[in-house]
């Protein structure tokens, strides 16, 4: 499970030797480009596969480098738009190129967001179950009904638009994805400041609560780097998306916040999830407009 995963990243710090005694402490946050280039790769560690060099260990919580869930985003959909961009070139069908550039994300994250998707969607399922039933329902390894629908909505209207865009050009498609990735994973900074944990012993205890300067810049990069790459797709859609997904967040955060009582990995994974979707319904209505 996506959680799991989480905290055996995490782990390493907590367990961690206690550094020598005239050794000169390690920043608390990021401060320096080497900081924040040795930020980047943690923050793609914990929410790719790629993995962590041997002997290492993370220097920063999640909490202490918000910015870089926008650059990793960017990333990620640009790898994404590029195996689409790359298949539809070589002859594929717009629905097999969508496929593909799907897949790759898939590949690359491991389908962490997915996990955390179904996970939440389960355990919103009972819709009179207490707080702590649907904390241990997450839990639950199985998945179910509610999750395998989650999922299954998730790629199909997520592939939908891709195919709608690719149908036109696959450069509309790979700029959407650089900015849906980019605009998804700010978002998971307003949750991880406005909410706290809701268990002692989950991821989100683990990454730590982001200041309201972190989530503010964080949101503001995601924001603004959907602006600029959504310019080349439709100009109301440059508008439109980064507003309809920061509502998104803050409506999702909302929403986990009655039924949950605080963030767990899962939650911050469906949070992703839908401000994904919603954005790239959004940029979906803007281009056939226009």
């Amino acid at each position: 499970m996506g959680e799991e995963r989480g905290l055996s990243y995490y782990a390493s710090v907590m367990t961690s030797e206690n550094p020598a005694p005239n050794a000169a402490p390690e920043p608390d946050r990021p401060r320096s480009i080497e900081d924040w280039v040795a930020a980047v790769g943690e923050t793609a560690v914990f929410f790719t596969r790629l993995p962590w060099p041997a002997g290492g260990k993370p220097r920063f919580a999640l909490a202490q480098r918000m910015p870089t869930l926008a650059v990793l985003g960017l990333a990620i959909g640009v790898a994404g738009g590029i195996d689409l961009a790359i298949a539809r070139w070589l002859g594929a069908a717009p629905w097999l190129a969508a496929a593909i550039g799907l897949l790759t994300i898939l590949a690359i994250t491991g389908a962490l967001h997915e996990d955390g998707l179904a996970d939440t969607a389960d355990a919103l399922g009972p819709p009179m179950a207490s707080r702590e039933r649907r904390l241990a329902i997450m839990r639950d390894s199985r998945i179910g009904t509610f999750g395998a629908l989650a999922l299954v909505f998730s790629i199909v209207l997520r592939g939908g638009v891709l195919v709608q865009l690719t149908m036109v050009n696959a450069g509309l498609a790979l700029l959407s994805l650089a900015a849906v990735h980019a605009l998804s994973r700010a978002a998971l900074a307003w949750p991880l400041h406005r909410l706290a944990a809701a268990r002692p012993d989950g991821l989100a205890a683990a990454t730590g609560r982001a200041t309201s300067g972190d989530a503010g810049v964080t949101l503001c990069i995601g924001a603004g780097l959907a602006f600029l790459l959504l310019l080349g797709v439709a100009p109301s859609a440059a508008l439109v998306v980064p507003v309809a997904a920061i509502a998104a967040t803050l409506l999702v955060t909302a929403f986990v916040e009655a039924r949950f009582g605080g963030n767990t990995g899962d939650t911050l994974g469906a949070t992703q999830q839908v401000v994904e979707i919603v954005a790239l319904i959004a940029i979906a209505l803007c281009a056939g407009r226009g």
